[in-house]
């Protein structure tokens, strides 16, 4: 008798889970907040956000060559860079 394997689905995706008014990313998220309020453990979820950088488009172009070894050259430039967040915990 032959077995048959299942094929993987690719990256797992979280389902938005909320609790207490809380939004959380995941019910593993979630699950932690409870253990933690059980234990009574003060936590804060995803507390107060601060931009660091703001995004901005870069749209000079510069060539720059390969690491391959085979000495193309490629354009690294005319790219957009997004903002950069930092998330304070505690």
């Amino acid at each position: 008798m032959k077995k048959y394997r299942s094929k993987k689905r690719g990256p797992v995706r979280a389902k938005k889970v909320t609790f207490d008014g809380i939004k959380f990313a995941s019910g593993l998220e979630k699950y932690m907040y409870i253990a933690l309020k059980k234990a009574k453990i003060a936590a804060v979820y995803e507390g107060a956000t601060f931009t660091v950088q703001d995004g901005f488009d870069f749209n000079i172009k510069s060539y720059e060559r390969q690491a391959n070894g085979k000495g193309e050259f490629k354009n690294r430039g005319e790219k957009k860079y997004y903002q950069l967040n930092i998330l304070q915990t505690s």
